[in-house]
């Protein structure tokens, strides 16, 4: 896949901040449009551009549906900034992101392993070796893929994988925290309080299913908590 040319157009170095979320940008009190500084630059990096164009600031993401009206609209604004600006001011960022993302993701994700686990990455190799000819690629995928019942396995660990991130990204943005959870000390004790809350709500859902799906990944207390 990395002698594939349409990879290695989307492969050119840039230079990536990121970190670059709300609260590393600091703007002019006076006029908020006017940014005077951006800190947090100890991961700055030079990588290829496909590596981060499917990152977005958490000030270009959606918003919990609990937020007013005027905030979503607000957010859907951010939203579509975002996009034309990395269309247009970005011209490296934009031709990855116009693309199959299947060309990129076993690259985004095999060092992520220590992170995300094992079964992220394997799940990227099925995919590619499932879409090979889609993807246009020469000859076939060198990934085998698993045994029917090593299949079945993976499904119901990637689908606790998957639990765990949906689970991560609303938390994040119900308490308005950052995607690793930071959040000011000064917002601390709320955000613990509204974590507990919320994580109280969705285990008495989960304990009162009587009758959950059998791919349901979370069926009781032990998956909630593992997850």
């Amino acid at each position: 896949m990395s002698a594939d040319s349409r990879v290695r157009d989307a492969a050119v170095p840039v230079l990536f901040h990121p970190y670059l979320h709300k609260r590393d940008i600091f703007v002019s009190h006076d006029d908020p449009s006017v940014i005077t500084g951006i800190i947090d630059w100890q991961s700055c990096s030079i990588e290829p551009a496909f590596w981060y164009a499917d990152e977005v600031p958490d000030f270009a993401t959606g918003v919990a549906s609990s937020v007013s009206a005027e905030g979503a609209d607000d957010s859907e604004l951010c939203m579509k900034t975002y996009e034309v600006c990395t269309q247009f001011l970005t011209p490296k960022l934009a031709l990855p992101k116009s693309m199959d993302e299947g060309m990129f993701r076993p690259f985004q994700y095999c060092y992520r392993t220590w992170k995300d686990g094992a079964v992220a990455f394997q799940h990227e190799l099925i995919e590619t070796s499932q879409d090979w000819e889609a993807l246009g690629l020469p000859g076939s995928c060198p990934f085998i893929l698993p045994t029917p019942e090593d299949m079945s396995l993976h499904r119901k660990e990637y689908k606790c994988f998957e639990a765990a991130q949906n689970l991560k990204r609303d938390l994040s943005s119900s308490l308005d925290t950052a995607s690793d959870g930071w959040v000011p000390l000064c917002d601390w004790e709320a955000a613990k309080s509204g974590n507990k809350a919320m994580f109280n709500g969705m285990l008495e859902a989960v304990l009162t299913n009587n009758d959950p799906d059998e791919d349901e990944p979370i069926k009781d207390e032990r998956d909630l908590r593992d997850i």
